[in-house]
């Protein structure tokens, strides 16, 4: 895609859209619905996908969008176009904290090409912090340069990580176990937020054992654009789902390895 200045702004106006969208619900008691995989969905965050789904539809008509709420589409509402640019959207990423007043929750604008995950935003309105990025371009926190901080051993390190139960359910409790035990400083901070604080340089480390394509898309062109790295725990590029690892380049290769070296 040749016009990512162009996308990279689109990106930030919607994104910004969807956090007005939301903040006009949030600490409101807005309308709540489970889902079939026992998460909960707001009327905010349909209301924001809805909104995001047609302002992608009017400025990139054959484009597709992926959406949590509503699945894969083209942007004119028809089937998918196969190896059309895809915009990757989380109206309300950690809906759940949005859903108890916490501030950590963001709307997620990403954008995929053949090229990979080319364009990022989160907008944390509720945080008043908004990070970008495109390829090339450099990464941003409210329109200042971030980069990841350079610890180098895990006991100088700060650690997050997402909810300690899904890693034991997914086999990683050992692995979460040791990681905790070698690292300097750990907290609990899941979702979008973390990764972004290993972006800026505020923490070194994040490590989560399960996320969609939803939940990443956004992320990558921004930890990546930082100089941190982020892959699934194995240190295997990010694709669509599965675990996910944010951490700066010189530690990378070291939580890698106990990952995949803990039986």
């Amino acid at each position: 895609m040749e016009d990512l200045d162009r996308a990279l702004e689109f990106a930030l106006e919607i994104a910004e859209l969807g956090g007005e969208i939301a903040m006009r619900h949030y600490q409101k008691g807005p309308a709540l619905q489970r889902k079939s995989d026992g998460t909960w969905v707001t009327e905010a965050d349909v209301a924001v996908e809805t909104e995001l789904r047609a302002a992608i539809a009017k400025a990139w008509p054959d484009h597709n969008v992926w959406g949590e709420e509503e699945g894969l589409a083209a942007a004119s509402g028809a089937g998918a176009h196969e190896g059309n640019p895809t915009w990757i959207v989380d109206p309300i990423d950690g809906t759940h904290n949005y859903m108890a007043g916490i501030p950590i929750w963001a709307t997620l604008v990403g954008l995929q090409t053949g090229d990979g995950f080319i364009v990022g935003v989160c907008n944390a309105p509720a945080l008043g912090e908004t990070y970008e990025a495109s390829l090339g371009s450099g990464a941003r926190m409210n329109g200042n340069p971030i980069h990841a901080g350079d610890a180098s051993t895990l006991d100088e390190a700060t650690t997050l990580f997402g909810d300690p139960q899904a890693f034991v359910d997914d086999g990683l409790g050992d692995f979460l176990d040791e990681l905790v035990s070698a690292s300097w400083r750990i907290r609990g901070f899941g979702d979008f937020w973390g990764h972004m604080l290993v972006a800026r340089g505020a923490a070194h480390v994040m490590v989560e054992p399960e996320l969609n394509i939803w939940d990443t898309a956004a992320l990558v062109p921004i930890v990546t654009e930082a100089g941190a790295l982020i892959t699934h725990i194995d240190g295997k590029p990010w694709t669509q789902k599965g675990s996910c690892l944010t951490a700066c380049s010189k530690l990378h290769p070291r939580v890698v390895e106990m990952a995949t070296s803990v039986p």
